[in-house]
């Protein structure tokens, strides 16, 4: 019986081990989060890790700020960027992806009501209608924030936003000087509509990050930040014209053990 009852804890162990990225150092830089979706999944969806619930929002933000976390806005980092410092060591960046309603009805309370601050790419031309470049045979389509809600999340000093282009394509599936459009016209009409700088760009599906020619349309358009959706954390000083700013992707099924391994290790799982 002994026997058995330390196979079993050897084979936990080595399911850990496999798993998780515990063993492997802490590593500098900066953190960058990238949520989608707060809420609850809709029923028979294939995209469930996209989807975190507000309870474990929640979690992970009061436990970042019990730690000593910083949560910075866009405008904040080009402000250590442009004055060539470096932010705060355990400086975090929360992000959303794509624009969603439920960014305004679920993240952005909690955000509010714990004092911290985030950022949301924004998809221009889906602003107030929905994800339509999802296959609702994956998932039903849902909600993306209207024009009214951005506003009002942008004039409380908690949100701040960047650019997820015109209409969240592959870039690298369309023309070069598509790809330039998309990238382009995005910063000119959000900064239109809310009359601040987009000073960051985050490429959809992470596509086209690290195609040399897109890339340079990026810096072209004037965007001080380009996000890629690889994983790790960002060394400062960074580099704009060398690289993009790595992400650390949030699952659903992500608990706090997991948030902590992103914010020392640079990576949850293997």
């Amino acid at each position: 019986m002994a026997i058995v009852i330390t196979a079993v804890i050897a084979a936990a162990a080595l399911a850990a081990s496999a798993r998780w990225a515990w063993w492997r150092p802490s590593v500098p830089g900066l953190c960058v989060l990238c949520y989608h979706k707060i809420g609850t999944p809709p029923a028979g969806s294939k995209l469930k890790e996209l989807w975190v619930s507000p309870a474990k929002f929640r979690a992970q933000v009061k436990y970042m700020l019990d730690n000593g976390y910083k949560t910075l806005t866009f405008s904040e980092l080009k402000k250590y960027y442009d004055e060539g410092q470096n932010p705060p060591e355990k400086s975090v960046l929360i992000t959303f992806d794509d624009g969603y309603e439920n960014n305004y009805k679920e993240a952005w309370p909690i955000l509010k009501e714990l004092g911290a601050k985030g950022n949301i790419f924004v998809v221009f031309n889906t602003i107030g209608k929905a994800n339509l470049w999802h296959n609702p045979a994956s998932e039903a389509w849902v909600n993306m924030a209207t024009m009214e809600q951005l506003r009002e999340m942008l004039s409380s000093g908690v949100m701040e936003y960047g650019s997820h282009t015109m209409n969240h394509p592959h870039l690298s599936s369309l023309k070069l000087e598509d790809a330039a459009w998309e990238i382009a016209e995005s910063k000119r009409q959000l900064e239109a509509a809310f009359g601040r700088e987009m000073c960051a760009f985050a490429y959809p599906y992470g596509d086209g990050a690290y195609v040399p020619a897109i890339r340079e349309k990026a810096l072209e358009a004037g965007y001080t930040f380009d996000f890629s959706f690889k994983q790790g954390k960002t060394r400062w000083p960074w580099d704009r014209k060398a690289m993009t700013i790595d992400r650390l992707f949030i699952r659903g099924g992500d608990n706090n053990w997991d948030l902590a391994l992103h914010l020392t290790r640079g990576a949850s799982r293997l």
